[in-house]
């Protein structure tokens, strides 16, 4: 006896058919967006830190004056200017390479300060280049600009930055950020220790080592300390195009290099570098 198949056995047929044979999508485990966001993120966050260590004792660009010169091991610190006007001029050079005092990383080149200012003074501007800067073998570009609020608060902009691996890769970055001096605001000695967060609603994010564009919020601020290699605390939001946010928790201050990435629920740690 032959069957006939209705329309609708057909179609429930086909139905089965198809959900059995398609296979299921692969769990979003990509982190590249989140390292590279953090490669850049820790240098470019320690230049606000590192120039008040240096400023804060050095009478040619705290107040109004003569230039001076303040000689170290590592980095040499200079202040050519003999004038009392401004802007002023600070450079700090690390040479062809030593290892950095405060959290013993190798860093060589030249950072380049201008001062509209006084340092301790309300509305004082201070723009940096970065010439030929390396950390490890790491090259950061890119202009960084302080403004001072208060005597504790500032914004930093990056505008142009980029984080290059030799051949390898390339990170763009750009970010516009509020900063507090949580410890060492007006002595060296202290533990220079700063907390971020947004400025205008987050205007931050690059393109990462593959070519891919995200941009990033801070949900809870970020810490860092001067004395430590890493980000410390903080939390990340991470939206690279085309994928689902992923949220980076940098720790509960504990100074180590392990941070957690979270992707549609799942988590997974990984390193800083």
């Amino acid at each position: 006896m032959k069957r006939i198949l209705t329309p609708a056995i057909i179609l429930i047929s086909t139905v089965l058919i198809f959900n059995g044979c398609k296979k299921q999508a692969p769990a979003d485990t990509e982190t590249v967006t989140a390292t590279d966001n953090s490669i850049c993120e820790t240098e470019y966050m320690r230049l606000l830190p590192t120039i008040n260590k240096i400023a804060i004792d050095d009478a040619g660009v705290h107040r109004s004056g003569p230039g001076s010169y303040v000689a170290s091991t590592c980095p040499v610190v200079t202040v050519p200017d003999s004038l009392l006007a401004y802007p002023r001029h600070m450079i700090i050079d690390y040479g062809q390479g030593c290892p950095d005092p405060v959290d013993g990383k190798t860093r060589k080149g030249k950072i380049r300060c201008t001062f509209s200012a006084p340092w301790n003074t309300i509305g004082a501007i201070v723009s940096i280049e970065m010439d030929t800067f390396f950390v490890g073998d790491i090259q950061f570009e890119g202009t960084t600009t302080l403004t001072r609020l208060s005597p504790t608060s500032f914004t930093k902009k990056v505008t142009n930055g980029k984080c290059i691996k030799g051949s390898s890769w390339t990170i763009l970055y750009h970010a516009d950020r509020t900063i507090t001096i949580s410890s060492g605001a007006n002595a060296s000695t202290d533990p220079q220790i700063i907390t971020i967060s947004d400025t205008n609603g987050g205007m931050n994010g690059g393109t990462d080592r593959n070519g891919n564009i995200w941009t990033s919020s801070i949900t809870s601020p970020i810490v860092r300390d001067l004395g430590c290699t890493w980000i410390t605390k903080g939390v990340v939001t991470i939206s690279p195009d085309g994928k689902s946010p992923r949220t980076v928790d940098f720790g509960d201050g504990t100074c180590d290099s392990k941070a957690t990435i979270s992707i549609n629920g799942n988590k997974f740690e990984f390193t800083m570098q």
